[in-house]
């Protein structure tokens, strides 16, 4: 097919938002004609240096326990390297993460996992915040750019386990589970104030205070904006075009967190709007205007953590609301109508588990854990609307429950098996039974060979069946992967102790009735048959404060029909350096990645980007740091959302700026 111009790629996607929107209206209409229509648990706060292997992880097993033996690789980016390698955003944490794949495009950030397509919004990924779900109820959307709900000064550290999750979680988990544990009041207490500022205007700010009573009861309040009033357009528009369509191009965001702790009990509640205002084409004329696309998110969640006899008792209940709007001006009928777009989903969710060490001489020969999610979607509805008209709605209801079991044995003193096992039903659909198993053998602290293997699925979401029912095509079938990894951590062979340790993995997957949607097309089930590939990484820290972090990544994915997944890169290098430069208190960092050429509808050429920041902490109070990106400003291209979408292209370097302030803690 002949190569779509930069702006007939940006017209494109505009007009396929009104043609969804026109397809739910249409739909609706015609639906109306014939039927009436908390955390899981608190991580140990261990400071991480080097590789992963000697903390505390959750996100494996659902229970805080060493990393070298948990029942899976867990990779870890620590507040430290947060801080030291000026990450902005989770989109920036998580393409740390080896294996980790980040696509832009001008809206929304995505995530590609091991060269497996992130799909249209994050859904192949679960993501939790202190294991509360994060992806919502319509399009299993994670977040992790500007709509993300939580600052990233406020964290403390970012899990992500790839593989099959589900025999844990459930859908979401297919290809891996990212867990954002937020610090608590004794590193954020007493008033603190982050500001970042960067070229065009664009300004973040951070404004908290948290307090760490005598009684060990806390709480923290937390507020910040993000403000971008001009994004550089990526799509290489025309120069000519460039001073009329600047002008319509901004985004901001603005979060709020509110939380406590007393004993066992966990209160929270948050949320976040975000705007962003894009250029856009009237489907009839092709004039340019303005359109705004809007997203709102809240979430409360109670917790409690204690004994049932002899039996850990975990209790959560959440309540979580998103609303997406798109608002743009449509010609295509004899009068110009300012049209609306708008999905909102509300549902509540709850948890129970329940672990016990018995068994054995020592009563601790396994640990046997219990476990139960609902989930009831109360709102999922669909609107599209002229303004002025009465509106048009697809109003749908669901409910989803799943249990699971899980049974680590310990065999030797380091040796452990891992079996488990997890049933799901939705209602008014099928079952799904998920099952793993892990061998892990740690002849020392620090070390261990893993042996993994486990299944996990994915349901089409509320977004994908609406789709093809209001087109009249067929539901697309549940996804279901199959995967096997053997993996290898360690101390490098010759080094000191801890000083040096490497990590090593090989992995294959069979992926049937991968869910994919091509341009102005439903959704069908195209089969992926194969992938597989290697990761390896190289962590270390030598002298006063030296560290480096390598890794890189292999991997092939095939289809049935032998072709690759869309801008699936064969290879990715992934580094980063940290140097004191005056003794702890002003350290350079550099850190970057390289990638192999990526084939799509376009042909995206392999590229480099190189980072750099300078951080001087003269004291407690104050930090102080600039970085820049991009350095050399090498022109490059960026696979987005999906094969079809244009690829956003960047250029020049981009520097920013910023502070922290802390005050005393009371």
């Amino acid at each position: 097919m002949p190569a779509r111009t930069p702006i007939e790629g940006r017209a494109a996607r505009i007009r396929r938002a009104l043609e969804l929107g026109g397809l739910l209206f249409f739909s609706a209409s015609a639906l109306a004609q014939t039927a009436d229509i908390p955390s899981l648990e608190d991580l140990l706060r261990t400071e991480r240096r080097g590789s992963a292997v000697d903390v505390s992880v959750s996100t494996a097993s659902r229970q805080a326990q060493s990393a070298d033996l948990a029942p899976a690789v867990t990779h870890v980016v620590s507040r430290q390297d947060i801080e030291r390698l000026g990450l902005r955003s989770l989109g920036d944490v998580l393409r740390r993460m080896p294996g980790l794949e980040v696509r832009q495009d001008d809206e929304f950030t995505r995530v590609a996992v091991r060269g497996v397509a992130p799909g249209d919004f994050n859904g192949r990924v679960l993501f939790l915040l202190d294991g509360l779900r994060l992806n919502d109820n319509l399009y299993d959307a994670g977040p992790i750019n500007r709509e993300a709900f939580v600052d990233v000064s406020l964290i403390e550290r970012v899990e992500f386990t790839p593989g099959p999750g589900s025999a844990l979680y459930g859908g979401n988990a297919l290809l891996g589970v990212v867990n954002i544990v937020t610090q608590r009041a004794d590193t954020l207490a007493g008033p603190q104030a982050h500001i970042v500022v960067a070229p065009r205007g664009q300004v973040s700010t951070l404004l908290s205070y948290a307090q760490l009573l005598d009684s060990g009861a806390e709480w923290l309040a937390a507020f910040s904006s993000d403000e971008e009033p001009h994004p550089p357009l990526g799509f290489g528009e025309p120069a000519e075009y460039r001073a009329q369509l600047q002008p319509l191009e901004w985004d901001r965001a603005r979060r709020w967190l509110l939380g406590g702790r007393a004993g066992g009990l966990s209160l929270r509640a948050g949320g976040v709007q975000r705007e962003r205002g894009l250029y856009s084409f009237l489907p009839k004329s092709g004039d340019i205007t303005g359109s705004v696309n809007s997203l709102r998110e809240n979430f409360a969640q109670a917790g409690w953590e204690g004994m049932a006899g002899d039996w850990d008792l975990h209790l959560g209940l959440g309540w979580q609301q998103s609303r997406y709007r798109s608002e743009q001006a449509d010609d295509s009928q004899a009068e110009l109508r300012d049209s609306r777009f708008e999905a909102l989903g509300r549902w509540w969710l709850a948890e129970l588990r329940l672990s016990r060490a018995w068994g054995g001489p020592d009563g601790a020969s396994h640990t046997t854990s219990f476990g139960m999610d609902w989930q009831r979607d109360s709102v999922q509805r669909f609107r599209f609307v002229y303004l002025g008209e009465a509106p048009q709605d697809e109003n749908y209801q669901a409910q989803r429950l799943g249990f699971y079991v899980q049974d680590e044995w310990r065999l030797a003193e380091r040796q452990r098996l891992v079996l488990g096992l997890r049933q799901d039903g939705v209602h008014g659909g099928d079952a799904s039974w998920n099952p793993r198993a892990a061998w892990v053998w740690s002849p020392a602290p620090g070390q261990s060979l893993k042996l993994m293997w486990g299944t996990a699925f994915r349901a089409p979401n509320r977004f994908e069946r609406a789709l093809n029912q209001g087109a009249g095509a067929e539901v697309p079938r549940p996804e279901r992967l199959r995967t096997m990894e053997l993996a290898w951590q360690g101390p490098l062979a010759g080094a000191a102790a801890e000083a040096w340790t490497w990590q090593a993995s090989l992995f294959s997957s069979h992926l049937v009735n991968f869910i994919e949607r091509g341009s102005d097309k439903p959704f069908a089930n195209t089969p992926v048959a194969h992938s597989h590939g290697a990761e390896l990484g190289l962590n270390g820290h030598w002298g006063e404060g030296w560290q480096l972090q390598l890794s890189l990544m292999g991997q092939r994915n095939r289809a049935a029909d032998g072709g690759r997944q869309a801008y699936s890169p064969a290879q990715t290098l992934k580094w980063a350096l940290q140097v004191p430069l005056v003794g702890p208190a002003l350290r350079l960092s550099i850190n970057g990645w390289a990638t192999t050429h990526r084939e799509g509808d376009q042909h995206l050429p392999g590229y480099a980007q190189h980072q750099a920041h300078l951080l001087w902490q003269p004291s407690r109070r104050w930090d102080f740091f600039v970085g820049a990106e991009n350095i050399g400003g090498r022109a490059y291209a960026e696979a987005s959302a999906t094969a079809y979408s244009a690829p956003l292209q960047h250029s020049g370097a981009r520097w920013q700026a910023g502070l922290t302030w802390r005050g005393d803690a009371p």
